[in-house]
């Protein structure tokens, strides 16, 4: 009962701590005037990443689970596209934009996800390597990618149709209250994570890839739906792309710094997920790019025919990680 507890108590706490922070991290953005698909792709996936940049850090440091913490991160980028893209194309199809900067963010997801796996595989299957030296190059793509977000958007002329609905002071305020939630939200959730596998049999790696992604996907998930309901599918997409890539360089760069002694060496177990999610993201972003010509699926769009494919497939996924245990 107690796991259950701390397990909802978690999700709760997080979603709540999320929610506060991506509609802080918005005011401030537009106090800042910067557009809406910058306020997606940076600002809110970067409030939206927080949960998993706090999950992983409660794994290594309160449970010292290296699989959970790989898990989360792997898990998360997985149940973006999968779950939450499947579930905000259901809600209100999205339409993709053919212009060459939002062409290229989908390519550079691909990209930075393919350097991530071939750097995952490395370091679980050679061991006279410095793992150092990957983190820096994770940092390296990280600090690329948020200045070439910040190049684009400066040659923009940015007017906002809506004014911001407090200020500045009250906008930090609510910030440091989110990411206290998401601190204490994290901490119980995965120490209850952690007892429900042992409770039931469950690998670390699987909780990680399965229910602590799930929980700290609720903010990208939340922030999703509620851009679909209100018609800004953009944004929706942007906070889901940009989080995919907060969470496998900068995220997946703090796990090397702080276990770059203790790297896990040939975990199947992940690098077979690492795998299925580029595939996934190969899948995705060839699917925008070129679309499906052989289904009828056309390009720069996802409909519900395309969401009913990705939660199908995410189900599929789900199957299959828990197939060892029952």
């Amino acid at each position: 009962m107690n796991n259950l507890f701390f397990i909802f108590g978690g999700i709760f706490a997080l979603g709540l701590g999320a929610d506060i922070i991506v509609r802080s991290s918005i005011n401030l953005a537009k106090l800042y005037r910067v557009s809406g698909y910058f306020i997606g792709f940076t600002v809110v996936a970067l409030g939206t990443s927080l949960p998993e940049f706090a999950a992983t850090l409660q794994a290594l440091n309160v449970v010292n689970s290296l699989d959970i913490a790989l898990g989360n991160i792997i898990g998360s980028n997985i149940a973006n596209i999968l779950l939450i893209l499947g579930i905000i194309s259901f809600i209100n199809p999205i339409i993709f934009s053919n212009k060459k900067g939002q062409k290229n963010q989908t390519l550079m997801v691909l990209v930075i996800t393919i350097v991530a796996t071939v750097i995952f595989y490395i370091l679980t299957n050679f061991q006279n390597v410095n793992p150092t030296i990957f983190g820096m190059i994770l940092i390296f793509i990280f600090l690329f990618f948020l200045y070439s977000q910040y190049k684009n958007e400066s040659s923009n002329d940015y007017q906002s149709s809506e004014s911001p609905k407090f200020s500045q002071f009250i906008s930090y305020i609510l910030l440091i209250l989110g990411i206290i939630l998401l601190y204490f939200g994290s901490k119980y959730f995965i120490i209850g994570s952690e007892k429900f596998a042992y409770s039931f049999g469950i690998s670390e790696s699987t909780i990680g890839l399965t229910l602590v992604a799930f929980g700290t996907s609720l903010p990208e998930l939340s922030a999703g739906v509620v851009a679909a309901l209100k018609k800004q599918t953009n944004l929706a997409v942007g906070t889901i792309l940009g989080s995919n890539i907060y969470n496998i360089v900068g995220i997946f760069a703090v796990i090397i710094f702080m276990n770059s002694d203790s790297f896990p060496s040939g975990s199947n177990i992940l690098l077979i997920n690492i795998l299925i999610m580029t595939l996934i993201t190969f899948i995705f972003v060839f699917k925008i790019r070129f679309g499906f010509g052989f289904l009828n699926i056309k390009p720069f769009h996802l409909g519900k025919r395309s969401g009913l494919f990705f939660l199908i497939f995410y189900a599929i996924y789900i199957f299959y990680n828990y197939l060892k245990i029952i």
